[in-house]
């Protein structure tokens, strides 16, 4: 199975039998075997029929639409859910009870803290002339780590957000001079993006976190709600606590990307201070995310396993009671 990425202005999608038709101007320019797909990612001015739709459901074939300004998600269309209603029966009672959220949510934490300080220990190893800031970055990181680790830390969401915020000031503290001074990188800024760098982190956090989304349905849990993010409108709570521990992840693969030059700075080009991305930087990226996803969707499966079992089992007990 793989990923179909369509990123080119005026494309028409249709459904030709088993196959999706790509039509530019009107004129048929190939098709995809829709046996062969997982996802479809779009991008840009394109146009689909509504029986597209409609294929991609009843085949179970995800789908996720970017917006042709910016690399935030528009539309998503997830996998199919998993029947068990218990498991999100269980999930409920678990996202309004703090005390079966804090072990979950320390433990996330924790596990996306080392993944920062290992990525500062790889980038520390390659990198000699930057020992000051790494070493720095790592001193305070693993002070936090040894505080999360402790039994006796009196710890809620709260004061367990403290620390992972305080972590990862310290972690971009150090990952921010991984890069050339030319990308003009000087720490993470969403919206809108005004560097190569975070550009390149905001579109692969936004595929990441669409990978999650279809973990949480496929696995029978409402992407919705989560244990270490709270309720918040629109947002997929529960898929951006599966992801935080691959953030790293995706950090390093965006240096790995700059530092062997794949991405260059005539990748990408300045609109009023929003940075972008050209089309045949994105075809790069999505290439390269493609070649280094699988583990990492995997690990996502992994983890909403795991979740829907234990919520799975709190929904039994609350029932048996």
């Amino acid at each position: 199975m793989s990923t179909l990425y369509l990123d080119r202005k005026n494309l028409g999608i249709k459904l030709d039998g088993k196959t999706l038709a790509l039509y530019e101007e009107g004129i048929k320019k190939g098709t995809v075997p829709l046996h062969l797909l997982e996802r479809v990612i779009l991008r840009g001015n394109i146009q689909l029929e509504s029986r597209v739709l409609g294929a991609l459901s009843e085949r179970n074939i995800g789908l996720l639409v970017l917006s042709g300004r910016n690399t935030e998600a528009t539309a998503m269309l997830a996998a199919k859910s998993h029947g068990d209603s218990n498991r999100r029966l269980g999930q409920y009672q678990a996202s309004l009870d703090e005390e079966i959220r804090l072990p979950l949510a320390r433990w996330l934490v924790i596990v996306k803290v080392r993944t920062q300080q290992r990525l500062l220990r790889n980038a520390l190893t390659a990198r000699g002339d930057l020992r000051y800031p790494l070493t720095t970055a790592l001193k305070t990181i693993g002070e936090i780590i040894k505080q999360l680790r402790d039994e006796s830390t009196t710890i809620s969401l709260v004061t367990l957000r403290g620390y992972e915020g305080a972590a990862a000031a310290a972690y971009f503290g150090g990952y921010v001079h991984m890069f050339a001074l030319s990308l003009k990188f000087i720490g993470r800024k969403k919206r809108p993006p005004p560097d190569p760098v975070n550009v390149c982190l905001s579109l692969g956090y936004t595929l990441l976190h669409y990978d999650a989304v279809r973990a949480c349905h496929t696995v029978g849990l409402d992407a919705m709600l989560g244990f270490y993010h709270d309720i918040s409108f629109g947002r997929e709570s529960l898929a951006c606590d599966l992801m935080e521990p691959l953030r790293a992840l995706m950090d390093q693969w965006v240096w790995k990307l700059f530092q062997e030059r794949q991405l260059r700075p005539e990748h990408f080009s300045d609109d009023n201070g929003r940075c972008q991305m050209n089309k045949a930087g994105r075809q790069i990226f999505y290439s390269f995310y493609e070649s280094q996803v699988a583990p990492a969707r995997r690990l996502l499966r992994r983890y909403g396993y795991a979740l829907a079992k234990r919520f799975s089992i709190l929904s039994d007990e609350k029932l048996a009671r």
